[in-house]
C-alpha cells in the first residue's frame, strides 16, 4: 500500500514579496491555515507495519492542483513499484481530478471525504433510520465503480444536549451500537468494551480531527455522527442480498487499511531528523535538502530492517531497533556525514 501527503518545512520568516492586495507573489512560498508560510513538498510513500519508504517527492508550487500532484507522484512511483495495491490519501485530496488520476494509472484509492450539504443530509437520514453503515455507488464511464462509505463516527458525545429529546436519541444510538456489536459477534468479530463504543472509532479518529476547523452547513450534530470515506476498490460491493452485518464487516475490513496511513505522518517526523536547516530562499536548494533527507531516511529504514531480520528473524516488529540518531552517528563515522543541528 502507498499513501500520498503534503508536508512543509520550518516556517519561513524572511522577506516575502507581496502585491498591492497583500497577496504573496512568490510561487514556492505558500500560506497555511496557522497564518504562517512555508515551502512545501508532496510525497508518495509505501506504508504498513514492516518498512515505510519514500518512493518519490515533488515540490509544491502555488496554484498546483492536487490532481496534478497525484498524477506526477503515481507516474514516478509506478516506475519503481508496479503492483501498488491501494493508494490512501487524506481529505485534502478529495476531488474528482484526483480520482480521475488514480483511474488513469489503474490504481485503487481510499480517502477520507469532505461532507458537503448533500452528504450531511444523508447523515441525518441515516441517523433517523438507525443505519450503521451506508454505501453509495457511482458508476463512471471508464475505470472501476466509485463507492462512498458512511460509517459511525467517534465524536458522538462532543455536543451537549440541545433539547429534551436528546436523551432519547442518545439511548437510541446506544441501542444501535449494541445491535452492531451483536452482529459483529455473529461474524466472529469481537469488540472490546473500551473500544470507544464501536469498532470504527479508532479508524475515524483522524478524520474527526481534520473536520474540527472545517466550516459546516446544516446540522453539525448529524454530520458528526458519521465518517465518510471514498474508494474504487472492488472489495466494496453493494448487493441486494447482503445483510447489514455483512456490509458492516466489509466496510470495516476496507477502512481498517486506512489506519496504515499513520506510518506516513510518523515518517515525516523521522525525516525531520535528517533534514538540514537553512535560511536559503532558493526553492531548488530547499527541495534538494528535503530529498536528501528522504534518501537518508530510506537508508536508515533499510539498515534497521537488516538488523531486525538478523535479530528477530522474519517475525519483525514495526518499532525500529536502530535509532535514527544512532544511524547518523555511524554514518558520520564511516562516511563523513555531519548530522544536522
Amino acid at each position: 500500500m502507498s499513501a500520498n501527503s503534503v508536508t512543509k518545512g520550518n516556517p519561513w520568516t524572511g522577506k516575502i514579496e507581496r502585491d498591492d492586495d497583500n497577496n504573496i507573489t512568490e510561487d514556492w512560498i505558500l500560506g497555511y491555515k496557522d497564518g504562517e508560510v512555508y515551502y512545501q513538498w508532496a510525497t508518495i510513500q509505501i506504508v504498513g507495519y514492516d518498512i515505510p519508504l519514500v518512493l518519490d517527492a515533488i515540490p509544491v508550487k502555488r496554484g498546483m492542483k492536487r490532481a496534478d500532484i497525484v498524477d506526477s507522484l503515481l507516474e514516478n512511483a509506478l516506475d519503481l513499484v508496479d503492483d501498488i495495491e491501494l493508494v490512501m490519501m487524506d481529505r485534502e485530496f478529495d476531488s474528482e481530478g484526483v480520482k480521475d488520476s488514480c483511474d488513469k494509472h489503474g490504481v485503487y484509492y481510499l480517502n477520507g471525504a469532505r461532507k458537503h450539504e448533500s452528504a450531511k443530509a444523508t447523515c441525518t437520514r441515516l441517523r433517523r433510520s438507525g443505519e450503521t453503515v451506508h454505501i453509495e455507488v457511482e458508476p463512471v464511464s471508464s475505470g472501476p465503480t466509485r463507492k462512498r462509505m458512511y460509517l459511525p463516527s467517534s465524536a458522538d458525545d462532543d455536543f451537549e444536549a440541545e433539547n429534551e429529546n436528546e436523551g432519547d436519541r442518545d439511548e437510541e444510538r446506544l441501542d444501535i451500537r449494541e445491535e452492531m456489536r451483536e452482529d459483529l459477534a455473529d461474524l466472529g468479530i469481537e469488540l472490546e468494551e473500551g473500544d470507544a463504543q464501536h469498532g470504527f472509532s479508532a479508524l475515524t479518529e483522524e478524520l474527526r480531527e481534520e473536520e474540527e476547523n472545517e466550516p459546516t452547513v446544516g446540522s453539525k450534530k448529524d454530520a458528526r455522527e458519521y465518517a465518510l470515506f471514498e474508494t474504487n476498490h472492488p472489495s466494496v460491493t453493494l448487493n441486494e442480498g447482503d445483510s447489514e452485518a455483512e456490509r458492516i464487516h466489509m466496510v470495516e475490513r476496507m477502512v481498517r487499511r486506512y489506519r496504515h496511513r499513520w506510518g506516513i505522518e510518523n515518517g515525516y517526523k523521522q525525516i525531520k531528523t535528517f533534514r538540514v536547516r537553512t535560511t536559503s530562499k532558493r526553492h531548488t536548494y530547499r527541495f534538494f535538502n528535503f530529498v536528501f533527507a528522504c534518501v537518508l531516511y530510506n537508508v536508515w529504514r533499510l539498515v534497521d530492517l537488516l538488523v531486525k531480520l538478523a535479530i528477530e528473524g522474519e517475525n519483525t516488529t514495526y518499532a525500529p531497533r536502530v535509532d535514527a540518531n544512532q544511524f547518523l552517528t555511524v554514518a558520520k563515522k564511516y562516511y563523513g556525514l555531519d548530522p544536522p543541528d
